[in-house]
């Protein structure tokens, strides 16, 4: 009895006499319950950790062991771990989320392939504050009616109608590079690849050449500035919706999302009054001459956006910010991503000679001494320069990483992913495997000659991605990579004073160069 009274005694002295000491105990009851609770309700992510290597995990921080830590740093210790674990799956804590990183393909193919891996991962929802939810944020339900709806737009018939567009612009842009042939130092080229790139995109998508420069530079750089939340991906408390908004707000970085916003919603009610006058005119055609006159047929519908609006009038009925979201989304997809890959394209060549007098010695035979433009039927004769293409695409892939999550069990070959999972791929990583690429570092355009591409794994190469959710712009991009290289190298040859060893990243949204892309120009002898 009296041992028991002791207990007692003891327990009411240890439990807090003061409101301080009452707040603290209750603040550190509440943190155990709430780590346990978490334990619990995650125990399944617990037991694949055990069955995964990868870096260690520490409190809060998880695998990342510097709050300051950028996503260069965290590209690197990705392909780091990849290597020392053989490319087989590899764990990473980011704060108290779990990824499982897959790099072999036969486990991307499984992964990307998987209707219960649809859904983009948890990094995804950063992306979707700024840009909003199209194509490439886009949740499960939503992304299956667009992607649906907007694949009936890329077909061949309206890619080739694009040709005259990238085929102008081009002319544009070796005519302003003329001023760089009698420099003696290099300059960056990137300014006027993607001017170039993104008047391609504004009248592909848009129709819309007529904006004035003031308007299109404040869209650049609102587009600039929003890009640059990528960092923020390395930060899991940035994941939080309530978070991310504090954090825009006190940066600026609102002030750059609602300018995207205000100007993409001006294009649209510009074009939507457009349609509606085309429509009336159309109307009228059929009331008047029982059908469609010559000039209404030029005015029918032919860039991205019109025919948006048409389905739109045909009972798909897209809301202003569904517009607005699939806006932003290709015009960052389609600017950017060919920039980035036709810069390191230039760069690549001008530092390999011999790789660039292959090219321009297909670019002769195909074309000769004329100065016409290339044909849709003539750009596919070009298989060394998409050869160049693909291996730049290769070593340096706009998207390093990927992230989906799994709404349902998914077995790989060694383990079974839970439901709930994050999983990310990295094209990066997986481009650079000594397994799929021999000496993977350097740059070798026969990675992808015919016998080479067949004999490896067909998601051995993961630039467009892969699966369901692969790139839908992938072929458009591919034709203004190339009648952009082609352009550029009937005109000039390029030179540099880079090296690959001194090629450093940096990563916004997407992987470039840092400090720029240096080359010089000169105008070409047509001697082969």
């Amino acid at each position: 009895m009296f041992a028991y009274m002791n207990i007692l005694n003891n327990v009411a002295y240890a439990l807090p006499t003061t409101k301080t000491e009452l707040y603290i105990y209750a603040f550190v009851v509440l943190s155990v319950i709430l780590w346990c609770r978490m334990r619990w309700v995650h125990r399944q992510f617990y037991r694949l950790e055990h069955k995964i290597k990868g870096p260690p995990s520490y409190p809060l921080k998880g695998s990342i062991f510097d709050l300051s830590t950028t996503p260069e740093k965290m590209l690197d210790k990705l392909k780091e771990s990849a290597v020392k674990n053989e490319y087989e799956p590899v764990k990473l804590w980011v704060g108290p989320f779990l990824f499982i990183g897959v790099y072999k393909p036969e486990d991307v193919q499984i992964v990307l392939n998987s209707s219960s891996a649809l859904e983009k991962g948890i990094i995804y929802h950063i992306f979707r504050y700024a840009f909003g939810e199209g194509l490439f944020t886009a949740s499960m339900n939503k992304w299956k009616k667009h992607r649906r709806i907007i694949a009936t737009i890329f077909n061949t018939k309206f890619l080739d109608q694009l040709y005259p567009i990238f085929n102008e612009n081009n002319k544009k842009l070796i005519e302003v590079l003329s001023k760089h042939t009698n420099d003696t130092q290099p300059f960056d080229v990137w300014d006027y690849i993607i001017s170039c790139d993104l008047n391609n995109i504004s009248q592909f998508a848009l129709d819309y050449d007529r904006i004035d420069k003031q308007t299109l530079a404040e869209y650049t750089l609102a587009m600039k500035k929003v890009l640059e939340i990528s960092k923020c991906i390395v930060k899991p408390w940035m994941y939080l919706y309530w978070i991310f908004t504090v954090y825009a707000y006190i940066t600026g970085l609102k002030v750059y999302m609602d300018q995207l916003k205000r100007i993409s919603l001006q294009i649209i009610r510009d074009k939507k009054l457009e349609f509606k006058t085309t429509m009336a005119a159309q109307q009228t055609n059929r009331s008047t001459n029982g059908d469609i006159t010559e000039k209404t047929i030029k005015n029918s519908p032919k860039v991205f956006l019109d025919k948006l609006l048409k389905l739109n009038n045909e009972g798909v009925d897209f809301t202003d910010d569904e517009l607005i979201d699939e806006v932003i989304t290709i015009t960052i997809a389609g600017s950017d991503t060919s920039a980035i890959t036709q810069c390191f394209c230039l760069l690549l060549l001008a530092i390999h000679q011999d790789i660039q007098d292959k090219v321009y010695e297909e670019i002769y035979n195909v074309l000769g001494d004329s100065e016409r433009d290339v044909t849709p039927e003539e750009l596919f004769q070009f298989k060394y320069l998409e050869m160049v293409l693909k291996e730049t695409l290769r070593m340096f892939p706009p998207g390093v990483i990927f992230s989906r999550k799994t709404n349902a069990n998914i077995k790989l070959t060694n383990c079974e992913l839970p439901k709930g999972c994050n999983v990310f791929v990295s094209p990066y990583v997986t481009h650079r495997c000594p397994e799929l690429y021999p000496d993977p570092d350097s740059f070798n355009p026969e990675n992808f000659s015919p016998e080479n591409e067949s004999g490896r794994h067909m998601f051995s190469f993961l630039a467009f991605s892969g699966g369901p959710r692969g790139c839908i712009g992938a072929k458009f991009a591919m034709i203004s990579m190339k009648l952009m290289v082609i352009t550029i190298l009937r005109r000039y040859s390029l030179h540099t004073n880079c090296t690959m060893s001194e090629i450093k990243m940096k990563i916004d949204l997407l992987a470039k160069k840092a400090n720029g892309y240096p080359i010089t120009v000169r105008p070409r002898v047509n001697v082969v």
